[in-house]
């Protein structure tokens, strides 16, 4: 798929998404957390260019750990 615009985004996005993720998971009958989990999951979506939000997820993971490398930031 397409470049991350820009990995700040991608690093905001995919905490939002597990932040999320948590919430909806532990109330799932919460409907607050359930809208904002399909927002975090678009807007995911939308910065990585995949069209599934466990892709995007990993997709931004990968992002964020290859520049990691880059900077030599592995601890």
């Amino acid at each position: 798929m397409g470049m991350p615009r820009v990995t700040g985004e991608v690093d905001q996005c995919l905490a939002s998404y597990r932040f999320w993720e948590r919430r909806f998971l532990a109330f799932p009958d919460d409907s607050e957390a359930r809208e904002s989990f399909e927002r975090a999951v678009a807007a995911l979506c939308r910065v990585t260019g995949e069209r599934c939000g466990r892709e995007a997820a990993e997709a931004a993971q990968r992002s964020s750990h290859s520049l990691a490398i880059e900077k030599g930031d592995t601890a």
